[in-house]
């Protein structure tokens, strides 16, 4: 495995995860500080439009790093790494998903209107305002939301494991 195609790897999952991260943990529940609902809305709904294009850049960057990886196996891999490979692909696998479903719901989610943004509390907090498929969106990009972080978290952590399985 080149370091080049690791490196891609790492930096691209990086990306996805850390700024899915920040977005999930830090922004989505920081525009409650904004008296206006609305404008909740549009900062929400700004902030991820701009974030995407490099979370999806940065996934699959690592997704397609990551099949090379696999195509690549060490000599005599283990069953340990045959197991954890096959672990990571489907981790792959629930982060594109939920990815999709998190862009797709919360687009839905503060979009209501054609010529305004939905009214809402944070990103997955509705008001009383807020209509009742929108505030059932947010619910949902609640729960993609979190599959994202937590695949991530697993892709690091099967990532180490097949880094030192490759090293012995």
């Amino acid at each position: 495995m080149g370091s080049i195609t690791r490196t891609i790897h790492d930096v691209g999952l990086a990306l996805w995860w850390g700024g899915t991260a920040m977005g999930t943990l830090a922004m989505n529940p920081a525009v409650e500080v904004l008296d206006d609902p609305e404008e909740r809305g549009k900062m929400v709904d700004e902030g991820w439009a701009r974030f995407q294009p490099w979370a999806a850049a940065g996934l699959t960057g690592a997704l397609i790093s990551h099949f090379i990886m696999r195509r690549n196996p060490p000599k005599r891999p283990s069953a340990s790494y045959k197991n954890t490979a096959r672990i990571k692909d489907l981790l792959y696998g629930v982060a594109v998903v939920s990815s999709i479903a998190s862009l797709a719901l919360g687009e839905y989610a503060v979009n209501q209107e054609p010529d305004a943004y939905t009214p809402i509390e944070s990103a997955t907090t509705p008001t009383e305002d807020t209509p009742e498929e929108a505030a059932q969106a947010q619910g949902g990009l609640t729960i993609s939301s979190w599959a994202q972080l937590l695949s991530g978290v697993g892709l690091f952590a099967t990532g180490a494991i097949l880094a030192a399985e490759r090293e012995k």
